[in-house]
């Protein structure tokens, strides 16, 4: 995936809301950018850091610029939350991921009886795959962590998930890491412990958890060959000496998690 338009460097001053961001440009004047993630940027929005934006006039918008990457000490973040959708829909169009073949039809943004909305349903000929996409900005210690907040919203697309595997369909929960600098993945108990345990629950329901790294670049953002290890219930510094032995391979593909997912094998 790739942006088209050019990318804007300008220096981060100051998050209002949820959706606005004053900015400023190189030319020393400053103008607001609009933030595409509602979560809380936990160490990707602090007065100073280096940013990239893009810029499209259109009358109905309220500003020019959107905020899309930060750079957090020398790694770059992607902050986009439709970004990782688009990468998992050209992974599905394309080879496909783990545990998931190319679809003979893939949907986005399905509506479920109930109301509410999953971002994908995939048609695999013998069953439908429901997958719903969530975006991680948040590293700390080479550890991405999920959420940044209180989520009631995602602790109900795990539910939901939930419901349809009893129903008989399969259901994908997917993280997309958007830096390139985290070595394990686990859900942010400590910020919602009520997700943490959904998730937990989810897996034991039969969800499938996947993880997924970008290979953060501004102008490019592919995905790295996928790759699943789940360790359970290590000890921290058994977590972190696996991660370092990993190191060479995380340059390719990024996933261990720890602590609320029970072990499963390594997709083929």
């Amino acid at each position: 995936m790739q942006f088209s338009t050019p990318l804007i460097p300008a220096r981060f001053l100051r998050r209002e809301k949820r959706f606005l961001a004053e900015v400023e440009l190189a030319d020393g004047s400053r103008v607001w950018a609009h933030v595409p993630n509602t979560g809380a940027l936990t160490g990707c929005a602090a007065p100073g850091m280096e940013v990239l934006l893009t810029v499209e006039a259109r009358p109905s918008r309220k500003t020019a610029y959107t905020w899309r990457f930060v750079k957090v000490e020398a790694e770059w973040v992607c902050l986009d939350t439709l970004v990782p959708n688009r990468l998992v829909a050209e992974a599905l169009t394309g080879p496909g991921l783990p545990g998931l073949p190319p679809p003979e039809r893939l949907r986005p943004e399905v509506t479920l009886p109930q109301g509410s909305r999953l971002d994908f349903v995939a048609d695999l000929g013998s069953h439908l795959a429901f997958i719903e996409v969530k975006s991680v900005t948040w590293v700390e210690g080479g550890v991405a962590l999920f959420p940044d907040g209180v989520t009631s919203r995602g602790r109900r697309h795990l539910q939901e998930l939930t419901a349809l595997v009893r129903q008989g369909h399969a259901a994908w929960q997917v993280f997309v890491v958007q830096r390139s600098d985290a070595r394990l993945f686990r859900p942010a108990a400590d910020i919602d412990p009520a997700y943490a345990q959904e998730l937990a629950q989810a897996h034991q329901q039969g969800v499938k958890i996947l993880i997924l790294k970008e290979r953060v670049s501004p102008r490019k953002l592919p995905l790295p060959p996928p790759c699943l290890l789940i360790y359970h219930n290590f000890p921290e510094s058994e977590i972190r000496r696996k991660a370092n032995q990993m190191q060479g391979l995380a340059r390719k593909c990024l996933i261990i998690t720890s602590g609320y997912l029970p072990a499963m094998p390594i997709p083929s």
